[in-house]
């Protein structure tokens, strides 16, 4: 049985909070030292306590790391508040909760038998009506089933192929860098967004695992938990789902939050040994999948050996996630298989 650990970012990945994170920096500013927060910092991947000491320094406060913890103590007490604001102004962010939905099908304790097909989007690539711009149904070669009646919300159904069926495997760069934003690397033989090609060979790639023939493996054989590695402190991650939804699904006990380090590779290794406690298995290497939407989520996947699926749904274009060495780069998560494919694909 293989087991993966995947963590998902939160804002501009499945959440568009609307402003909720800013707006709350402003309230705990002005309580806390009696005047406007002239501006926030840059968020876009970055870990509250990292936010908030960068936020502090530039609006001229002496000595920001005193204040640190008190900051994010009453960032975490304005949750109330927090939660009007998300159910206000925040909104899932197209194909998240099918996604979330889908991937629920392989969580610990479900039972293979019996499956919905449409929860299992993994390999579908050549049927008909899925050929999307730019892709090579060729790459994604299936046991080809069909599954009438599997419309879902939000999904295309008809000419699905059906679950358990073998995936073409990929590849899993290799990793070097620390947690930053890593533009301007080059990627020899990256593929366009949304797309990619198994057995790759280009530089800091590997062809398929010893021992297999790059069939990957089939779905029933497949457990996965989904959790969070996020910025956010804990409180105002569970609101940010839960305001939109997206809660249900995610074992948000074995997350990793932004108030317990300001790296975030450090919260790679926080949720991995969360995981691992819980569920009595080990996570390391490409067991765990890293999903967000910044350069800063796939330097964490790449300083600690995870895969990182980049999605251009945020500030940070497709091209720039794929040079930052992402495995795979989607567009956006509205089409289910390709999110499927892009996080199972790789033994």
């Amino acid at each position: 049985m293989r087991w993966l650990l995947v963590l998902w970012d939160i804002d501009f990945t499945l959440v568009n909070a609307g402003g909720v994170g800013t707006r709350l920096y402003r309230m705990v500013f002005r309580d806390m030292f009696g005047t406007e927060l002239p501006s926030a910092a840059d968020m876009a991947g970055r870990t509250d306590r990292a936010i908030v000491l960068d936020t502090l320094a530039r609006a001229g406060i002496p000595e920001p790391r005193k204040h640190l913890d008190q900051f994010l103590a009453k960032l975490a007490a304005l949750a109330p508040t927090g939660r009007e604001l998300a159910v206000q102004h925040s909104r899932a962010l197209p194909g998240a909760a099918a996604a979330l939905d889908a991937l629920a099908a392989f969580a610990p304790g479900r039972d293979a038998p019996g499956r919905d097909s449409a929860d299992r989007e993994v390999a579908g690539r050549d049927a008909p009506g899925r050929d999307a711009p730019g892709r090579d149904s060729a790459d994604r070669e299936v046991a080809g089933r069909d599954a009438p009646g599997r419309d879902a919300p939000g999904r295309d159904a008809p000419g699905r192929d059906s679950a358990d069926r073998e995936v073409a495997g990929r590849d899993a760069p290799g990793r070097d860098s620390a947690d930053r934003d890593a533009p301007g690397r080059d990627a020899p033989g990256r593929d366009a967004p949304g797309r990619d090609a198994p057995g790759r060979d280009g530089p800091g790639r590997r062809g398929p695992a010893p021992g297999r023939d790059g069939a990957g493996f089939t779905t029933a054989n497949v457990r996965v938990v989904q959790s969070v590695l996020t910025g956010n402190v804990r409180r105002m991650a569970e609101i940010k789902l839960s305001a939109v939804g997206l809660d249900a699904d995610l074992d948000l006990e074995t997350g990793a939050y932004g108030d317990s380090h300001e790296i975030r590779s450090e919260l790679v290794h926080l949720a991995r040994g969360k995981a691992a406690r819980k569920y009595g298995r080990g996570f390391a290497g490409t067991a765990t999948v890293l999903v967000g939407d910044t350069p800063l989520d796939v330097a964490a996947a790449r300083a600690t050996g995870a895969r990182a699926v980049a999605v251009a749904t945020g500030g940070t274009s497709a091209d720039k996630l794929a040079e930052s060495g992402a495995d795979v780069v989607l567009p956006d998560l509205t089409d289910t298989a390709a999110v499927l494919f892009a996080i199972l694909g790789v033994p």
